[in-house]
């Protein structure tokens, strides 16, 4: 399914040119900094989740605490949600890596040991390198989003495909860090002479 064709419903209430400014600056979001907005993203959501959380426990165990006590409770509840929202980001990551490894070697071996140890290697790379994962799996969703933004545009396919290319690579450049300059190493100082 190609993005016109999911976008096509919203099309007779949002003007098309907004929506496609819109799904322009996502992708290039995602292209760019893909990493940090998931990751912004995740502890916002799931740190809301557990703000109403803490709000509801400190409500119901420590009715007394006033104002003080809820604030404290949404707060914190705020903040171990976001934590483990980013932590859910490596689980998830984690998984669907394992999961891919498993079906990946069903399909060379019988039996269901292998499989199983393999996928949980895979499972652990996974939630080891999860961050180097991610932007390069943003990145490639950005690049496939913008393709599909440029052909919305009407411009050849060819052509879409070199730029959305040449974009996703730039930003796994610049996600993965390698446009930051390595300090050359300093020299220890002489000993001074007496």
């Amino acid at each position: 399914m190609s993005i016109p064709n999911q976008l096509a419903p919203l099309l007779g209430s949002v003007p098309a040119g907004a929506l496609l400014l819109f799904t322009l600056i996502v992708s290039l979001l995602l292209i760019f900094a893909g990493r940090k907005v998931v990751k912004i993203l995740a502890f916002f959501v799931v740190g809301v989740v557990g703000a109403s959380l803490g709000a509801t426990l400190v409500s119901q165990y420590f009715a007394g605490s006033g104002s003080l006590g809820a604030l404290l409770g949404v707060l914190g509840g705020f903040l171990i949600g976001g934590v483990i929202g980013i932590l859910l980001i490596a689980v998830g990551v984690g998984v669907a890596m394992g999961y891919a490894a498993y079906l990946f070697t069903t399909g060379f071996v019988s039996g269901t040991t292998i499989p199983l140890v393999v996928g949980f290697v895979f499972f652990i790379i996974g939630v080891v390198l999860y961050n180097k994962i991610l932007g390069v799996v943003t990145a490639l969703a950005g690049g496939f989003l913008f393709y599909d933004v440029l052909l919305m545009y009407g411009i050849d396919p060819l052509l879409s495909t070199i730029v959305a290319v040449v974009l996703t690579i730039a930003g796994i450049w610049v996600q993965e860090g390698f446009h930051r300059r390595v300090a050359p190493p300093v020299a220890p100082a002489a000993p001074a002479s007496p």
